[in-house]
């Protein structure tokens, strides 16, 4: 009895492996990392996937830029709307916000360089 108490525990947990990245009294932000497996091409991609919590009960517009301050341009922009008290999560799939960023490349030849997880100039809009 006591094992399986246990074991569901470390389930629970280890299935929650978020970081916490960002977080003020609207939203809250946070990722983790995931091995993203492409067989076709042979090739794994490392993504930190990002998760958004809504923390109010107001429709927002999230806004922020993938990378550093220094990558900032439109093809790193990220804007969507958040329901409230909703939670977007980021995925290996494809997804039409893109909740994820590209952390390392790891194929038969050995790993890639690896990007540190950034977000920048994060901001949100409250839609009346």
């Amino acid at each position: 009895m006591k094992m399986t108490i246990i074991l569901i525990i470390g389930l629970y947990f280890s299935a929650e492996d978020w970081i916490p990245y960002f977080e003020n009294k609207e939203i809250e932000i946070s990722f983790k990392t995931s091995l993203c497996e492409d067989h076709q091409n042979g090739v794994s991609l490392e993504y930190y996937l990002i998760r958004v919590k809504n923390k109010t009960d107001e429709t927002l517009v999230v806004n922020f830029y993938l990378g550093d301050l220094d990558d900032k341009s439109e093809e790193n922009k990220v804007a969507f709307v958040l329901n409230p008290l909703e939670i977007k999560t980021g995925s290996c799939d494809y997804q039409p916000v893109k909740l994820r960023l590209f952390r390392s490349e790891s194929s038969k030849k050995g790993k890639g360089n690896t990007t540190l997880f950034n977000l920048n100039t994060i901001t949100t809009v409250e839609v009346y």
